[in-house]
């Protein structure tokens, strides 16, 4: 009889352990607490809280997270009306002419800047309008990753171009 009470009470123990709940902590690296003049906004925040909640203004324009896994919120700074330049380049990798073809004619003029994997300008390389397709010549430059930066008015497009 005391082994099947000691049975049971050891059951009850083990069970009872494992039904524990863990509650939710906040690790911090730092943290603060502020209160509005006039007591009547207070905020209290963390570094790394474990919360994610997500608050939303009724008309959507504003978007507060906090926590470590916060959504991507995209904000437009300017919108560019401008008709993006639509090319293709080839042969990529180029070992001596690198051809930038572009979808129509160029109604503006277009600067190319080539750029080293360095960042240092190598070539400018200006395109009249009306311009369909346009060869690089590359046969002077060293192996290695190029950048070709396109500057159409406002609008700037960048490839990457392999010399071998």
């Amino acid at each position: 009889m005391r082994r099947n009470i000691f049975t049971l009470l050891l059951m009850f123990f083990a069970l009872s352990a494992g039904a524990q709940q863990i509650k939710q902590e906040v690790i911090a690296s730092s943290g603060g607490y502020n209160v509005a003049s006039g007591n009547t906004i207070s905020i209290s925040w963390t570094l790394g809280e474990t919360i994610i909640p997500t608050f939303t203004s009724q008309d959507g324009s504003i978007v507060l997270t906090h926590g470590f896994q916060q959504k991507i919120v995209i904000t437009t700074v300017e919108e560019n009306l401008v008709n993006p330049v639509k090319i293709t380049v080839f042969p990529n990798p180029a070992s001596e002419i690198a051809n930038v073809e572009f979808e129509t004619p160029t109604d503006t003029e277009v600067t190319i800047f080539l750029v080293s994997n360095q960042g240092s300008l190598v070539k400018t390389i200006q395109i009249p309008s009306g311009t369909l397709i346009k060869e690089i010549n590359m046969q002077d430059l060293p192996s290695g990753i190029y950048y070709l930066r396109l500057v159409k008015g406002k609008l700037v497009n960048v490839y990457k171009v392999v010399k071998l």
